[in-house]
């Protein structure tokens, strides 16, 4: 994937080139560099988003941050709720303490999708089942339904035991997408400038 994304980071660079050197020549008495200008300019962001995304995916995957492992059961405490979005599902922000068995607890951040009408399931203090993964323990998934009230009560982990999912680790994958455009814009200007 990573590789993928800067050959599209090449071809960034070459619509690039074809704006610029399209931009240079809009006077011209042929409509060839406004052809090009335009194509260039409408196809470049899209091709660095597509770019963008696969460069994003392929350091997540060399970092081993894909969502690969097997979930675990566990219960959790939800410390905070808040719901955000419009419409009858919202997106709902969890804080939570997360307890597996032979483990010890820990905070965690959590989504899902709650529809409006079962919102009142996921009020502070209470304790639910959620599925996690122990190699990668940020990974939580919340039901979007608390079926049934759970009387287990839990103690609130302190917050030093909170888990994140690391940062992606970008490495030269900057210069190394700076170096693929203009490499993009010099075969560019090679093959097709005057």
């Amino acid at each position: 994937m990573f590789w993928v994304g800067l050959l599209l980071f090449v071809v960034v660079g070459g619509e690039l080139g074809a704006v610029a050197q399209g931009a240079t020549r809009l006077g011209d008495e042929d409509g060839g560099a406004i052809a090009q200008f335009v194509i260039g300019i409408n196809l470049a962001p899209w091709t660095a988003l597509g770019a963008c995304a696969l460069v994003y995916v392929g350091r997540r995957r060399r970092a081993g941050l894909e969502a690969k492992g097997k979930l675990s059961p566990a219960l959790a405490r939800i410390e905070d709720a808040q719901a955000t979005g419009d419409g009858p599902d919202h997106r709902l922000e969890l804080d939570l303490t997360v307890a597996p068995k032979g483990r010890p607890a820990y905070r965690v951040s959590g989504t899902t999708r709650v529809n409006v009408m079962h919102l009142q399931e996921f009020a502070a203090g209470r304790t639910l089942d959620v599925a996690y993964d122990p190699e990668r323990p940020w990974r939580v998934e919340v039901p979007e339904r608390c079926r049934e009230e759970i009387r287990v009560p839990l103690d609130t982990a302190p917050e030093s035991t909170r888990v994140h999912e690391p940062k992606v680790p970008l490495g030269g994958a900057g210069i190394a997408v700076l170096a693929a455009m203009a490499a993009g814009a010099a075969v560019f200007f090679l093959a097709w400038g005057s």
